[in-house]
C-alpha cells in the first residue's frame, strides 16, 4: 500500500511540475513581422474604403508605399507605425468626404425647397368619388410633392380656407406651396 501511495504521489508531482503542454512562443522578429502585416492590410482596406466614397487617398497611399518599402528591407517597426499613420490618413479623408456628401446633400435638398416655396402652384378640388382628393393624397401626387407625410405643407398655407384638414370640398381652390 506504501509503494502505491508512492507511485501516486511521485505522479502527482511530476504532473504538477511538467503542467499543460504550452503554445511554442512566436521568435519577437517573426511577431514583428506579423504586426507589419497586420498592419499593411488593414491600411490597404482603409484606403479601398476611402477610395470608394470618392475620399482624396494620396497621402495615405504614400504612407503605405513607404510602409511596404521598410517591411521589404526588414524594418518591421517602421512598416507598421507608417501603415497605422496611412490607416488613420485613409479614415479621416473618408470621413471627410462623407461628411462634404452629406452638407452637399443637405444643401440641395434646401435649394430645392426653396424653389419649391417660391413657385406656389393652385389646385383645385375635386370630388371624392372621382378624384379621391384629400390633402394626404394631393400632396402624394408626383407633380406635388411625391410624398403624402407632407400634406400638412398644404394644409399651413391655406389655413384661411381650410378650418378642418380632413375636410375639404369639391371646386375649392387650395395653393400649393
Amino acid at each position: 500500500m506504501r509503494k502505491v501511495l508512492a507511485l501516486f504521489l511521485l505522479s502527482l508531482l511530476l504532473l504538477v511540475l511538467t503542467g499543460c503542454p504550452k503554445r511554442p512562443l512566436v521568435p519577437p522578429v517573426d511577431q514583428a513581422r506579423l504586426d507589419a502585416e497586420e498592419a499593411i492590410a488593414s491600411a490597404s482596406k482603409a484606403i479601398d474604403a476611402a477610395w470608394e466614397v470618392g475620399a482624396d487617398v494620396t497621402i495615405a497611399e504614400s504612407l503605405l508605399e513607404e510602409a511596404r518599402s521598410a517591411f521589404a528591407e526588414g524594418d518591421y517597426p517602421t512598416a507598421t507605425s507608417k501603415a497605422w499613420e496611412a490607416e488613420a490618413s485613409a479614415n479621416a479623408a473618408r470621413e471627410a468626404a462623407l461628411a462634404k456628401a452629406e452638407a452637399e446633400e443637405e444643401e440641395e435638398e434646401i435649394a430645392e425647397e426653396e424653389v419649391v416655396e417660391e413657385a406656389p402652384r393652385v389646385y383645385v378640388v375635386g370630388t371624392w368619388e372621382r378624384d379621391r382628393d384629400c390633402l394626404w393624397n394631393i400632396a402624394k401626387k408626383t407633380r406635388f410633392y411625391g410624398d403624402p407625410w407632407k400634406w400638412k405643407r398644404i394644409y399651413r398655407a391655406n389655413r384661411d380656407k381650410i378650418e378642418d384638414p380632413d375636410l375639404i370640398y369639391p371646386g375649392q381652390r387650395l395653393s400649393i406651396p
